[in-house]
């Protein structure tokens, strides 16, 4: 509508974009859904309290994100609740919130294999590539909940009237306390006196950082594998020359529905939070390209503004948007 295509789009045939783009969106619901539910009681278990969740909401779906999950990650999270650490309380929320939106990367990509299939002339390189680029660009765009997940199931988030807007949006002063990289959530030994022990905003923030590389290594890990034993069932199918149309069912099946339901409603769940979210997660990016912009300026004075958007569209800030869209939000308005 506004000329803005953004980076995933560029492989898509037109007529495809709408049903794409309805892909995206069902795994950035998965990643909210998933993600609220798992702060929520990942939160109020870590320190001892009841969970934010008065019309029971986020319980219904905790319980319907145990069934998604099948029964090896029910039994994962089960068995480190059972531990009963904060690393283990920490582990056990963390996996069942990457086991949910994997589930639904999953369910996109075999959705992603059954359109590429039926539309092969119109791609410009084979579909069952074309799906998991597709969906590995689409896992990578969303590994920014990932921090914000992390920074919230530890700590609840007060706003400092006395921090500067950067501070407020990065929560770039934010101290990770030792517990999540405990065993069994990490390699460190657990020691319960240290668990809630403080560390720099430095040392925290590769923390984070490790977290973010986790969870895209662990998604496009299953990707992996579930492409792999597609490829097995595909050079197993006869071909009648020159038929472009591939069955759409080549896809491993799941063992349950993967399909997230949208989010519960309600005064935790409410599309106000999702919204406020949204509009800080946005403007946090907006915030990475411009002090990007200004690094840029002084390195490589002189050089246009579509020069410099495009050297950002390379980087990971760029969170999987276009170069036109950076050079319209880099700098300050």
């Amino acid at each position: 509508m506004y000329g803005i295509v953004e980076e995933w789009e560029k492989s898509v045939p037109a007529g495809l974009i709408p049903a794409v783009k309805h892909l995206r969106e069902s795994f950035d619901e998965a990643h909210f859904g998933c993600g609220q539910t798992t702060r929520i009681f990942g939160f109020a278990a870590l320190h001892n309290e009841a969970p934010d969740d008065p019309d029971k909401g986020f319980s219904r779906y905790l319980l319907h994100m145990q069934k998604i999950i099948g029964v090896a990650g029910a039994r994962e999270y089960w068995d480190s609740l059972r531990i009963g650490t904060p690393p283990a309380i920490f582990k056990a929320y963390y996996d069942m919130y990457l086991n949910g939106v994997s589930a639904q990367a999953l369910h996109v990509f075999t959705q992603l294999i059954g359109i590429g299939g039926a539309n092969q002339l119109a791609l410009e390189t084979p579909f069952l590539e074309w799906a998991e680029s597709q969906t590995r660009h689409m896992i990578r765009s969303q590994k920014h909940w990932i921090r914000i997940w992390v920074q919230e199931v530890c700590h609840r988030r007060v706003y400092d009237p006395n921090e500067d807007s950067e501070s407020q949006i990065f929560w770039s002063k934010w101290q990770a306390p030792s517990l999540i990289i405990m065993t069994p959530s990490r390699h460190r030994l657990y020691e319960p006196d240290k668990a809630w022990e403080l560390n720099e905003p430095a040392i925290s923030t590769q923390w984070l950082k490790m977290f973010q590389d986790d969870y895209v290594l662990r998604l496009e890990m299953k990707l992996r594998k579930v492409a792999g034993e597609t490829a097995v069932e595909l050079a197993k199918q006869p071909k009648a020359p020159r038929d472009p149309v591939v069955p759409v069912n080549l896809a491993p099946k799941q063992e349950q529905s993967p399909i997230i339901p949208p989010v519960p409603e309600g005064r935790s769940g409410s599309n106000t939070i999702r919204r406020d979210a949204r509009k800080l997660d946005t403007e946090a990016k907006y915030r990475l390209w411009r002090a990007e912009y200004r690094r840029l300026k002084r390195r490589r004075s002189g050089m246009s503004d579509v020069w410099y958007a495009e050297q950002i569209a390379k980087m990971s800030i760029a969170g999987g948007c276009s170069a036109e869209t950076i050079r319209k939000n880099m700098t300050e308005k």
